[in-house]
C-alpha cells in the first residue's frame, strides 16, 4: 500500500484547507476565517506582512515598474488594524504612514511595544526628491518579551525572488521576526500569508504555523514552499 500523501485537502463553504505536518494553510479571507481558526487553536504569536497603506506610483520611472504596478493594484490599501485586538503578541511589518496607528493599537491594548527596522544595503536609487527607500518598519507588541532576539534591526540586501509577488520578504528578515516574537514550539499565525515566507521561516526555526491567504495563486505557491520546507527539515 503506498504511503498516504503528506497533504490533506478539504473544500468547505468556499474555503480550502490544506494540512501538513506542523502547518495548516487556508485559502480564504482572514476576516471571515479568523473566528473559526482561533476557536480551534491557541495562537502564540501573530507574525505578518500585511498590505501597506501607501501610494506606490512614485515618480515617472518608479510608476512604470511592474512590481510598483502590482503594489498599486493589490497591496497598497492597508489592513484592518482592529483585527490585532484578538492577540496579545503580534509582530507586523508596515509602511511609515501606518506606524502611528499601529503603535496606538498596541497602547490601546495596554501592550508593550517596540519599533524595529529592516535596513536595506541595496535599495532602489529612485528617491523622487526625498530619502532613499532603504528602511522598512516592523512593530512588535507584547505582554512580556522572552524570546530569542532582542535587537531592534536587521540589515541585509533586498533579494530577487522567483515568485510572482511584488513584496516577498527575504527569509533572513523573517527569521528575525520569528526569533523576536516566538519561541520554539509556538504556534505562529499569519493572516496575510502571501507566498508563505512567514510559514517557511517558522517551520525552519522549529515553530508550528497557520497561514491564511485569499489569492489562489499565492496560496498555491505557499503550499509548495511549505511542503519543500518540511522536506528540508528544521534548519536551526
Amino acid at each position: 500500500t503506498p504511503p498516504a500523501p503528506p497533504v490533506a485537502l478539504f473544500l468547505v463553504c468556499e474555503m480550502i484547507k490544506q494540512e501538513f505536518a506542523g502547518a495548516t494553510l487556508y485559502l480564504g479571507d482572514c476576516a471571515g476565517l479568523l473566528p473559526a481558526v482561533l476557536a480551534e487553536n491557541k495562537v502564540d504569536a501573530l507574525i505578518s506582512d500585511p498590505p501597506y497603506l501607501m501610494q506606490a506610483s512614485g515618480g515617472n520611472l518608479g510608476g512604470q515598474r511592474k512590481y510598483m504596478a502590482d503594489i498599486n493594484k493589490h497591496l497598497d490599501g492597508g489592513f484592518d488594524i482592529g483585527l490585532l485586538d484578538r492577540f496579545e503578541n503580534w509582530f507586523v511589518f508596515c509602511a511609515k504612514s501606518q506606524i502611528v496607528d499601529i503603535i496606538n493599537q498596541a497602547k490601546n491594548q495596554d501592550l508593550n511595544w517596540m519599533l524595529l527596522t529592516w535596513n536595506k544595503k541595496n535599495p532602489t536609487p529612485l528617491t523622487c526628491g526625498t530619502y532613499l527607500p532603504d528602511t522598512e518598519y516592523m512593530v512588535h507588541a507584547y505582554r512580556r518579551h522572552i524570546w530569542e532576539s532582542k535587537t531592534r534591526f536587521v540589515v541585509g540586501n533586498v533579494e530577487k525572488n522567483p515568485f510572482d509577488h511584488p513584496t516577498v520578504k527575504p527569509l533572513y528578515v523573517m527569521y528575525k521576526a520569528i526569533a523576536s516574537a516566538s519561541a520554539p514550539g509556538d504556534l505562529v499565525l499569519d493572516p496575510f500569508m502571501g507566498t508563505g515566507s512567514t510559514g517557511v521561516a517558522a517551520l525552519q526555526r522549529g515553530r508550528r504555523f497557520i497561514g491564511i491567504e485569499r489569492e489562489p495563486k499565492y496560496f498555491d505557491i505557499a503550499c509548495q514552499r511549505i511542503e519543500h520546507a518540511l522536506a528540508q527539515g528544521q534548519l536551526f
